[in-house]
């Protein structure tokens, strides 16, 4: 199994709150870039689909862990 792989059971968990270094690593190997950063959101984009994640203290709330689930189509 993969570092991905136990990456995406993780988020599929749904935790209180993950790493923001996790989550990056998540969505960059989906494809995603970090367009651009203002303040402590980071906003990711696909050419096609975009998400804006929130990030303090190095955490990201579990509303955001739902919704790039759904946006990666992750769900089972």
């Amino acid at each position: 199994m993969t570092k991905i792989d136990k990456l995406k059971e993780k988020f599929l968990r749904k935790p209180r709150d993950i790493k923001f270094s996790e989550v990056r690593t998540l969505l960059e190997h989906s494809g995603f870039k970090n367009t651009r950063t203002k303040g402590s959101h980071f906003f990711f984009t696909d050419g096609v689909k975009r998400i804006v994640i929130p990030s303090h203290n190095n955490k990201v709330k579990k509303v955001y862990i739902e919704e790039i689930i759904k946006i990666l189509d992750m769900e089972e």
